[in-house]
């Protein structure tokens, strides 16, 4: 304990000491939430609120042994180290670190050596999507990522219905047995329950039988859930013959016959008498 003491040989120390990515690789890095609790006005005007920062659990002895000697932490027990980047810049001076089971928290000054292993330490979301505020449509279908931007569109339909709004934070985390779901940042005036649509039948059970008799016509069906359009269509066929199917044989005109003389009176055939 009292080489941690002597800083030319805590340097010296850790020069022989390799700390590879091996190491670096059995941190766990998840995200911790500070205090749920919704954004509140207090008398003497202070916001409280919540914001998402990163944090380096490191489980392994050896890396823990490490830290211990390079931060000069005197805790004798030190199962789990959390190592929170307070100021939201990457992991190194100024952050906080948080032994178990003592809980309790110590204000690191890295060195050189330190905090190179460190500098390697990055939080990935597996799925991150910062665009504007678009309908739910322009996500559901997707060819890419088609599963989390329909979870996204589902979310946005449900803020379309119930919140008539633009500002809103979410947080939500579930696991195997619970649940956790918080909303704030919003305004509660501005929020209204309104049931979703029915869902679509499997089966259909009921038709509108629709008869349009003029063109141009909108009719708009007594329904409340769709409306089946049967259109009946009615399609003539011109059949074109050839000339030569219409030709008839000589005479091609026939006049008509010239009508027999009538009598003087108009009523009688004239008699005709033999000389």
């Amino acid at each position: 304990m009292k080489a941690k003491i002597l800083k030319p040989q805590r340097h010296k120390v850790h020069q022989e000491k390799p700390y590879g990515r091996g190491s670096i690789n059995l941190c766990a890095f998840v995200v911790l939430l500070l205090l749920p609790v919704p954004p509140v006005i207090a008398q003497n005007g202070t916001t409280v609120d919540q914001k998402m920062i990163r944090v380096a659990t490191i489980n392994d002895p050896k890396l823990i042994e490490f830290f211990l000697f390079e931060f000069l932490i005197t805790d004798t027990l030190v199962n789990k180290m959390e190592i929170i980047d307070a100021t939201s810049n990457g992991f190194g001076i100024e952050d906080l670190v948080k032994c178990y089971p003592s809980e309790r928290i110590y204000v690191p000054t890295p060195s050189d050596t330190a905090q190179k292993i460190m500098n390697a330490w990055k939080f990935t979301a597996n799925y991150q999507i910062v665009t504007q505020n678009s309908p739910p449509e322009v996500f559901e279908g997707t060819k890419t990522d088609a599963a989390p931007n329909a979870i996204l569109a589902g979310l946005l339909r449900g803020l379309q219905r119930n919140y008539k709004d633009a500002s809103i934070k979410f947080y939500f985390e579930r696991d195997a047995n619970t649940a956790t779901f918080e909303m704030w940042g919003y305004n509660p005036t501005r929020l209204s329950y309104t049931a979703a649509p029915p869902p679509m039948p499997d089966t259909v059970t009921a038709y509108d039988v629709l008869s349009v008799t003029y063109q141009d016509t909108l009719v708009v069906a007594d329904t409340t859930i769709y409306d089946l359009l049967y259109i009946s269509r009615t399609v003539s066929d011109t059949v074109f013959v050839g000339a030569d199917e219409f030709r008839v044989k000589e005479p091609a005109y026939l006049p008509p016959p010239e009508p027999k003389p009538k009598s003087k009176s108009g009523n009688k055939s004239e008699i005709w008498r033999k000389p």
